[in-house]
């Protein structure tokens, strides 16, 4: 079954479409979620409240442009491309989406197809816990 997320972007990056995830990396972010999904919950996160996510992307300026010039056009906001180590830029988005396993699963997925797809590497998602509570 295939997400909003990937929906939005397939009408944008078709290729994303045709890319097969490595299960040993797909297991290793999805251990990595579950420690920020674990940090959330002691946190008393409601996983049902929609709430910007920001992912990270590293590589080449040039690939990071095409690849937010994408994003932009999927329902993504693009935050910023800053320099990073080694001559290497990132790019910092932002996507609201609950913090619930199978969208933070999806997104995951999804930002790992986009790594091979745009010659850059996925550095995972942050969010703040959100209780119902604030104003």
């Amino acid at each position: 079954m295939i997400g909003l997320i990937a929906t939005l972007l397939l009408s944008q990056i078709p290729a994303l479409a045709n890319v097969k995830l490595d299960p040993v990396r797909l297991e290793a972010e999805l251990a990595a979620d579950a420690d920020v999904i674990a940090s959330l919950e002691k946190n008393h996160d409601d996983a049902s409240i929609a709430r910007p996510v920001d992912v990270r992307f590293v590589g080449q300026k040039s690939n990071l442009e095409k690849l937010a010039s994408a994003l932009s056009n999927g329902g993504w906001k693009i935050v910023q491309i800053i320099p990073a180590d080694d001559g290497l830029h990132a790019l910092d988005t932002s996507h609201e989406q609950t913090t619930e396993v199978g969208p933070l699963r999806e997104l995951t997925e999804t930002s790992l197809r986009i790594e091979s797809v745009f010659n850059v590497r996925y550095d995972g998602w942050g969010t703040v816990a959100k209780t119902g509570k604030e104003k």
